[in-house]
């Protein structure tokens, strides 16, 4: 069987790789400022999640305040799958364009750091940070489907806390535990789960906790009630009413690999159609290439 070929991005220069304060521009320190202010409402707000540049681009078109990577949307996009398949130059290369591009504050879907030990996920921290990003989120789940250490989610919040008094930079921590995303147990004991983590990692300074996966409208309130921190909830099937939600005190709504895969999905079925020799959804499509030119234009 042939080995599965990576993407290869070329890798940033040497030179890029030190992250000061005197490196952190004023425009970062700006956009993170930014992106803070948002978790402390008032209101909820909701953060898209890009998956490449252009996505990126129709957000901040849009009128959204800020914007973050979908982990998964980037790896589709770079023909991989998720958690944490793609290499770290490869998500590097992709922050740095996309803040490039765009104005807004970008938050970074770190997932477990792309490396193993504190010094490593620390070094990664900071090289993201100077591509642009504004905040991270970090998870608790394995990738294989289960919980991961809560001892190992508290070491990276720790590592990026201090990252942040370090570079003196206000960026966003978002600490995601994932019982309701792997559906480890029962409901009673996913949310019991989720607010024994969450508790614990707002109080060892995530600047929000995120609980990602279907989460109905009771555990949210009981999430908000009882986890002392900003709260964050996934875009889902289960409950989705922005207005309750915000009502229930949610302040940040994410939209996750939804939009990426909504995207991917239509894709397929045109490529299945080209193929057959089918082809009215492209000819029938009313965003002309003017039009296209005319909105990415910079």
């Amino acid at each position: 069987m042939m080995k599965k070929q990576k993407v290869r991005i070329p890798p940033v220069m040497k030179t890029e790789r030190t992250c000061t304060m005197e490196t952190i521009s004023e425009e970062l320190r700006n956009r993170t400022e930014k992106f803070a202010a948002l978790h402390k409402g008032p209101g909820m707000f909701i953060l898209p999640n890009a998956w490449d540049i252009g996505s990126a681009v129709v957000y901040q078109n849009e009128g959204f305040k800020a914007a973050a990577t979908s982990s998964a949307g980037v790896a589709y996009s770079l023909g991989q799958s998720d958690c944490q398949q793609i290499d770290f130059e490869d998500l590097l290369w992709v922050v740095r364009k996309m803040t490039s591009r765009v104005n807004i504050p970008v938050s970074v879907d770190f997932e477990r750091g792309y490396a193993d030990t504190a010094a490593e996920i620390k070094e990664n921290a900071r090289r993201l940070l100077l591509a642009g990003a504004s905040g991270f989120n970090v998870e608790d789940g394995d990738p294989k489907g289960a919980m991961g250490p809560v001892e190992r989610q508290l070491m990276v919040i720790d590592v990026l806390k201090e990252l942040k008094k370090e570079l003196s930079l206000n960026f966003v921590i978002n600490a995601r535990t994932d019982a309701y995303w792997y559906n480890v147990a029962d409901e009673d004991r996913k949310l019991s789960l989720s607010l024994e983590r969450g508790r614990k990692y707002a109080e060892a300074g995530a600047d929000c906790v995120f609980v990602a996966g279907p989460v109905d409208l009771p555990a949210v309130k009981r999430i908000v009630e009882e986890i002392p921190a900003p709260i964050n909830i996934l875009l889902n099937g289960k409950y989705h009413d922005f207005k309750e939600l915000e009502k229930a005190g949610v302040r940040r709504l994410s939209a996750g690999s939804g939009p990426s895969r909504c995207i991917y999905e239509e894709l397929i079925h045109m490529a299945d159609d080209l193929k057959e020799g089918k082809c009215d959804s492209i000819l029938d499509c009313k965003f002309t290439y003017r039009q296209a030119n005319e909105y990415f234009k910079k």
